[in-house]
């Protein structure tokens, strides 16, 4: 079978791997997989400031080849885990495992903090627990990449793709350059402003456009030693405000001394691609801040560098994430809100949870000698495959629009409202989960391998 992975981001450098992983391969079943990726990477470091990092496609660039933090959940952490141990490890090793998640205000009240473990919830890996991994999104993109290009050099190449066909069973990728390529499956790993997703729909494209948010974000790195708030309780930190959110933590070993940090905020326009002065988004940024009482966030913006600025777009639901061949993983089937946390651990989850579908399928369908195998088992496996994600990610998206309220303009009642509320959560965990449910169970303790179980249980 002839896979084309379009994207070699998080979500497709994953799908490649667990593809590579999974999928039977018995005499005369071989297939090959390639992964068309439109962005070079840049050197290694987290960072995309640049001296002509200025423009807007440069610093807003949604590839996630390029600058930016995240957190790796532990449910994204196992994931990994699942694939390699090996790369499990590389990813602990250059980010920095968060023991707790600390929420404050802006008025430098600490509301409470909250264990990132998914010890309770699910019990890890062979009993053990994971937690979550902040890291430069260059840093879990280095890992993956280092893991596809074993002994596999040659398996990334740099073709924009400009369109995919289908129709009578086939599939065909456009490249920029006017070369052509059939493929057996395409997958669609290339973000919230999918071309594939364009493909898919068609006509009603439109429906399934991504959609502003009114927020957008800028973020970096700092240099320096890590406040002791990070370092004594391995933590990452979360400051709401009446005008924006702030957080900041380390995205690297403590003794590489890095802060990643970030600010969100509300603007109904969205940043000018023809106007963006960094300067001015610098002085932006510390007029916002500039009353917060948490001295290390007034000196992360005494020294902050613009690095990335990253509108928020979502999607809307999607009534199938793929069909005749073609299937969508990560952000261009689902791109959620930050606030969720999930966006890289979704994306792993879908690259295991397709990966395992396909194996099976194909599987039986080897040992039953089955010529018209490949063509139904994919159709199979993309029914599937919605069918155990799509209620997943449609649960993270809403609990992400409720935490989104809390980090746009408000009064001084609705901010000290918010204080109170989750102070009250923070401190007393069981109202917590009354309220919201056990949310550190609901997010830890999916599991990929399981969902899979139970799909095939039910087709019986």
């Amino acid at each position: 079978m002839r896979i084309i992975i379009i994207g070699a981001g998080i979500s497709g450098l994953a799908t490649y791997l667990h593809l590579r992983k999974h999928l039977p391969s018995p005499p005369g079943r071989e297939h090959t997989i390639r992964i068309y990726e439109s962005h070079r990477p840049r050197a290694a470091g987290g960072s995309s400031s640049t001296s002509s990092a200025n423009d807007f496609d440069t610093l807003s660039s949604s590839t996630a080849l390029v600058g930016g933090g995240l957190g790796v959940s532990p449910n994204g952490m196992r994931v990994l885990y699942d694939l390699d141990p090996d790369l499990h490890a590389s990813v602990a090793a250059q980010g920095f495992p968060c023991d707790h998640f600390i929420f404050m205000g802006q008025n430098g009240w600490t509301l409470g903090m909250q264990p990132t473990s998914d010890r309770g919830g699910f019990e890890g890996v062979e009993g053990r627990p994971e937690v979550c991994v902040s890291s430069s999104r260059h840093g879990l993109w280095g890992c993956l990449m280092a893991k596809v290009e074993e002994g596999q050099e040659g398996v990334v190449r740099y073709r924009r793709v400009v369109e995919v066909r289908f129709g009578e069973g086939k599939k065909v990728v456009v490249f920029e350059d006017g070369g052509e390529e059939e493929a057996d499956l395409v997958i669609g790993a290339d973000g919230v402003k999918s071309k594939v997703r364009g493909a898919l729909f068609g006509e009603a494209e439109g429906e399934y456009s991504p959609q502003y948010t009114g927020a957008s974000g800028i973020g970096g790195f700092v240099q320096g030693p890590l406040p002791p708030r990070i370092a004594d309780n391995k933590a990452m930190v979360f400051i709401f405000g009446r005008n924006g959110f702030f957080g900041y933590g380390s995205a690297s070993p403590a003794e590489a001394e890095r802060l990643m940090w970030w600010s969100t905020f509300e603007t109904d326009l969205l940043p000018s691609k023809t106007d963006l002065d960094p300067e001015e988004i610098k002085a932006s940024l510390r007029e916002r801040h500039r009353t917060w009482a948490d001295p290390v966030l007034l000196d992360i913006i005494s020294k902050a560098e613009v690095e990335t600025i990253y509108p928020t777009w979502v999607l809307p639901d999607l009534p199938h994430y793929g069909e005749n061949g073609i299937v969508l993983v990560g952000d261009a089937a689902h791109a959620m809100s930050p606030t969720t946390g999930q966006g890289a651990s979704q994306a792993l989850e879908d690259a295991q949870t397709l990966s395992l579908l396909l194996a099976e399928i194909l599987k039986r369908a080897y040992d039953e000698n089955d010529d018209a195998t490949e063509v139904d088992a994919v159709a199979l496996a993309l029914k599937l495959f919605y069918g155990i994600r799509q209620p997943r990610v449609a649960a993270i998206v809403e609990r992400g629009k409720k935490m989104d309220k809390g980090k746009g303009d408000v009064g001084v009642l609705a901010e000290y409202a918010m204080y109170c509320v989750l102070w009250v959560i923070l401190r007393f965990p069981s109202v917590g989960k009354r309220m919201l449910g056990d949310v550190n169970a609901q997010l830890y303790s999916w599991s990929a391998k399981a969902e899979v179980q139970k799909a095939f249980a039910g087709l019986k």
